[in-house]
């Protein structure tokens, strides 16, 4: 026994560009999806629907962000072993996966920058202060009761 705590996996998760591609891959996604709901979603004057979008928002940063400087520290480690043995390549640089991290973290950003308008945005039209907002953040037109209804057709 070394001393030294077992590792989880026997080391496979430290020991590979999988994870790693995985993450930034996965902020991509996540990046996509988060923009796509913060310009599509019908988020109303619903607090709960901007915090549930922006959340997404930070998740897309996260693993974008991790997988990126994971995929980086590979490459950096396979330039340093290309350096000391010559036959290896010398030109590897980070992969695809990295620029794709890189893209879900900066997707992600923009989402929490415009989820933080569209809580100002909501706020500021509960106070009386009409902010350009996305046409799918237009407050719900709820539906007139059946009494309103009657006395709409009567007055007719």
């Amino acid at each position: 026994m070394s001393g030294e705590p077992p590792v989880w996996g026997g080391g496979a998760l430290d020991e590979g560009p999988l994870w790693s591609g995985l993450m930034a891959w996965t902020g991509l996604v996540l990046g996509i999806g988060a923009i796509a709901l913060a310009v599509f979603a019908p988020l109303g004057a619903s607090p709960a629907g901007i915090a549930w979008v922006a959340g997404f928002g930070v998740l897309a940063i996260w693993f974008g962000w991790a997988g990126r400087l994971g995929l980086r520290r590979r490459a950096a480690e396979a330039s340093a072993a290309s350096d000391a043995s010559p036959g290896l390549d010398a030109t590897r640089r980070a992969p695809l996966g990295a620029a794709a991290g890189l893209v879900g973290a900066v997707l992600g950003v923009i989402v929490v920058v415009l989820m933080f308008y569209a809580w100002i945005a909501v706020t500021a039209a509960d106070g009386g202060v009409q902010l350009p907002i996305l046409p799918a953040w237009q407050p719900s037109v709820e539906a007139p009761t059946p009494g309103e209804v009657a006395a709409l057709v009567r007055s007719h």
